[in-house]
């Protein structure tokens, strides 16, 4: 089932279901924090408004209260979040 993901900067997209998170926007071109890619360092936490993920590995790093790595998550419904510095796209 395809799922909305809606950032709190006004830009909102379908991700295809096999992508995590993190990929399902990078594949907007929206510039993102990372490092690790697995749970393991927490730079590409963002905040969770509203919905609910599923992790396929749990986070080892720190997430703070309604934070969330999209590294290792994939969008279980509808879902807001707020991206730290705000949604910028790749040049």
């Amino acid at each position: 089932m395809a799922h909305i993901v809606k950032i709190m900067d006004g830009f909102s997209f379908i991700p295809r279901p096999t992508l995590t998170l993190l990929e399902a926007l990078e594949s907007q071109q929206l510039e993102m924090e990372y490092q690790c890619r697995e749970g393991f360092c927490g730079s590409c936490q963002v905040q969770l408004i509203e919905g609910k993920v599923e992790y396929f590995a749990e986070p080892i790093a720190f997430v703070s209260d309604r934070g969330i790595l999209p590294c290792c998550c994939y969008p279980k419904s509808d879902l807001t979040i707020e991206i730290p510095g705000g949604c910028h796209f790749k040049k």
